[in-house]
């Protein structure tokens, strides 16, 4: 039979391809002349239905290349993609370069609210204004968590809708925390109770659910911690990170911990003193109610009654702020709650920290006795914070990224008067006055341009319903190559009875 007379044709240009009723299935033939003899018949996947998509406040996108040149002209290769396509979705645009890319020597990350934001700055990657860097060795992340005066109404409430990890991990310690608390969390952080934030029992459960499940967020997404360290009811968020508290345990010793803390009285009050350790304690000495909670640094808080603070701050040479507590946290007010918090945890499995752990009530790494011992945990209510000199035992570990976990950042503003140049990429998770999605996205990117180290791609992307769909492809640093021409020889003629002519003897000089 004639080719041109059997079903078969060449396709030799693009041409559509119907169902005609049914699945559409291809036939691949391989036919080598090694002997390879391979026929496979292909069938499209089934059609799936497209589930709901949760709206994204923010797009995260990786751009990654041999070098470079390769780096700036994909670059430029996206831009123009986002702005020449008016109908592509940043989200499905996003996934698709994130999880259908691998990562290669050179990389950075942009993130941006849409095509147009993307595009300018996958521009200042192309121009030249933001730098891809190479991909290193190990780089340690230092986690830092927040204490409790972070809180506010409404904190991670966008991370909620927009980040299906974060939202089952705050879901799972809605859970158990249900039998400790009298109000179900979410109501707390979004509903009708969000009033309540500004008690006590009810703000550190709060605080520590937001930090745990942004830790859980930044675990699926590749990011955990070397080591770590907290300040206050911070430290406790801290234990659990460094695997010293199991997740129910946590939450159980802090819903337990803010109820006795709230009963204690509620005359007292606290400060921050612009000053140094030396100069404060010597002032303190002409006011003895007055306590230091927390030594940060170059500032500190006092605690203390409510007259002895308000005379503190009018007598006092240095610039103060009081601050708005309901009680005098870390003061001799606390000291009805330690003996009941010391039965608390001594109820509870405490393990050795699996990771290098600052003890901010002595300013050194905390070793298998202090992290098990039920005595220090509750002696933490009552005695001052040494943050800075925690900070400064941290530092030993040489940190290359620095994260705060909470609401709001407070930590990195002391940090960065307390460790010496060169400092580290501080990055706080979230900021009360910004969008949750598109701060965290910040962070992401800064992340991962200061290490060079891989995120978790597919993984951000998991259950946002964000398809495949059409991008730029790789610009291969492509060579024309022309074979050498045929080396010249001299020949000699040399006659054999075996040939009828004679062949060429060439010399090998040439």
């Amino acid at each position: 039979m004639r080719f041109e007379d059997s079903p078969f044709f060449l396709v030799d240009r693009a041409w559509v391809w119907g169902r005609e009723g049914g699945p559409r299935r291809g036939a691949v033939s391989a036919f080598g002349m090694g002997g390879v003899n391979a026929h496979v018949i292909v069938e499209e996947p089934p059609r799936v239905e497209r589930g709901a998509v949760p709206v994204q406040d923010s797009h995260l996108v990786r751009v990654t290349g041999a070098d470079e040149r390769a780096v700036r002209e994909l670059a430029a290769a996206y831009a123009g993609h986002l702005t020449a396509v008016p109908d592509a979705d940043p989200g499905d645009f996003a996934r698709t370069v994130n999880t259908g890319r691998a990562a290669q020597r050179w990389t950075t990350a942009v993130h941006g609210t849409g095509r147009a934001e993307l595009a300018a700055r996958l521009t200042e990657i192309a121009d030249g204004t933001t730098q891809p860097v190479r991909s290193a060795g190990r780089q340690v992340t230092a986690f830092l968590y927040t204490g409790q005066g972070s809180q506010y109404a409404g904190m991670a409430r966008r991370l909620l809708t927009t980040e299906p990890h974060f939202r089952a991990a705050l879901h799972e310690c809605a859970d158990l925390l249900a039998p400790h608390l009298d109000v179900p969390l979410l109501d707390l952080l979004h509903g009708d109770a969000r009033h309540l934030l500004d008690e006590t029992r009810y703000a550190q459960p709060a605080v520590v659910s937001v930090e745990v499940a942004l830790t859980r967020l930044l675990a699926e997404a590749g990011v955990r911690p070397d080591t770590v360290a907290g300040h206050s009811l911070g430290e406790l968020t801290a234990a659990w990170a460094a695997g010293v508290l199991a997740l129910p345990d946590l939450l159980r010793l802090t819903a337990v911990r803010g109820a006795l803390m709230q009963g204690r009285s509620t005359d007292g009050t606290m400060a921050v003193v612009h000053t140094g350790t030396a100069t404060l304690t010597e002032a303190l000495r002409n006011h003895p109610g007055v306590e230091i909670a927390a030594y940060n640094g170059r500032t500190h808080t006092v605690t203390g009654p409510e007259q002895d603070i308000a005379r503190f701050c009018e007598e006092s040479p240095y610039r103060t702020q009081r601050l708005t507590v309901s009680h005098a946290f870390h003061s001799a007010a606390m000291e009805p709650a330690v003996p009941p918090f010391v039965e608390a945890v001594a109820g509870t499995a405490l393990r050795a920290p699996e990771l290098p752990f600052a003890d901010t009530l002595t300013g050194d790494w905390h070793t298998a006795a202090t992290a098990t011992d039920p005595q220090r945990w509750a002696d933490a209510i009552r005695r001052p914070v040494r943050f800075a000199q925690a900070l400064t035992t941290l530092a030993g570990e040489g940190p290359h990224v620095v994260w705060e976990i909470g609401p709001h950042p407070q930590l990195l503003p002391m940090a960065r008067t307390v460790l010496a140049e060169p400092h580290p990429v501080w990055v706080p998770t979230l900021h009360r006055e910004r969008n949750d999605q598109v701060q965290l996205h910040a962070a992401l990117a800064a992340h991962h341009r200061a290490t060079g180290a891989e995120l978790d791609w597919a993984a951000l992307h998991a259950g946002k319903n964000q398809r495949t769909t059409t991008a730029p492809t790789y610009p291969f640093a492509r060579q024309e190559l022309t074979a050498p021409p045929a080396r010249r020889a001299t020949a000699n003629a040399v006659s054999h009875p075996l040939f009828d002519h004679p062949y060429e003897h060439r010399s090998e000089a040439e």
